[in-house]
């Protein structure tokens, strides 16, 4: 059940030095997810990285082995989308990004000088802005460009999910590829995390179930969630409930949908569980609509350029 997309990205040269090697390319790959285990082939991502004041290409960008935030994954992060060279919802990302680093008591740096350099040597282009905060002290960017995904399957994974860390978006994220390995060994695009048959999320996203019209999501106050930046737009174009879904609740659904960063509302086609497949429409009615409007307001809500 996996998606097959077509991703075309045309570049034009950037100041980031003499190491920069810019490339048109033009090809399609299988994908099942952009953190997950089914990437695009070497050549068809682009991305660089921030480094000590410096833009490099990411294949350039190192962090020193000692770092307890590479050792042991004890750092923040946060991703944002870029639109034609322009973040969106910078600031909620940056706030979480906050949030995350007093959770962990690690200390944040002024951080908007990564995101102004990579989006100076980016161009006017799409793609995904990570910040990375480490216990070090270390500060990364990395900016690449992501896969159109069209629909996506889902595998459902019933496991515990709430740690002590829960809503804190730290770079030990171990668990949630391990999850959505999981889902690929089953032939699915993605994990769609359950916990007693009540639904949480994915590994890295956020999942919208549309009852007769109607579209609720997981309640991250009453479940163990990470606090979505895109659901909260989705929240500014139409109406989403807090909900705390079950696998009833899940067969019952007429569509679903997928939100982050890096898939503003994604179609889910097929979600397995166990041995049933529940088939979606892909996109419905409902999906279709929000993805047209919500499209719109990314577009109409882009952070002005540094």
């Amino acid at each position: 059940m996996t998606t097959t997309v077509t991703t075309t990205v045309t570049t034009t040269p950037a100041p980031v030095g003499a190491a920069w090697q810019d490339r048109t390319m033009s090809r399609s790959t299988t994908h099942r997810h952009p953190a997950g285990t089914a990437r695009p082939s070497p050549g068809s991502v682009r991305s660089i990285a921030w480094v000590d004041g410096r833009v490099v290409p990411a294949a350039d960008a190192t962090i020193p082995l000692t770092d307890d935030g590479f050792l042991r994954g004890d750092a923040v992060f946060d991703a944002m989308l870029v639109r034609d060279g322009r973040t969106h919802a910078m600031d909620a990302h940056l706030a979480r990004l906050r949030r995350s680093a007093q959770a962990l008591d690690l200390r944040l740096p002024v951080v908007r000088q990564v995101v102004t350099d990579l989006l100076a040597a980016w161009g006017e282009r799409d793609g995904m802005l990570r910040v990375i905060v480490t216990r070090g002290g270390n500060v990364r960017g990395l900016l690449a460009t992501l896969p159109s995904i069209a629909s996506q399957s889902l595998y459902v994974l019933d496991i515990p999910w709430r740690t002590v860390l829960t809503g804190v978006k730290t770079l030990s994220y171990a668990t949630n590829m391990w999850a959505t390995r999981e889902a690929a060994r089953h032939e699915a695009d993605d994990a769609l995390i359950a916990t007693d048959g009540v639904l949480h999320e994915l590994p890295t996203g956020a999942i919208c179930l549309v009852h007769d019209g109607a579209v609720g999501s997981p309640d991250h106050e009453q479940l163990p969630l990470l606090d979505s930046v895109t659901l909260a737009e989705l929240r500014k174009v139409t109406e989403v409930a807090a909900t705390v879904p079950t696998l009833d609740d899940l067969r019952a659904a007429d569509e679903l949908f997928v939100v982050s960063a890096a898939r503003p509302v994604v179609p889910v086609h097929a979600v397995l569980v166990g041995d049933e497949e529940l088939r979606f429409p892909s996109p419905g009615p409902v999906t279709a609509r929000l993805k047209d409007a919500f499209d719109a307001h990314v577009r109409d809500t882009l952070d002005p350029r540094p």
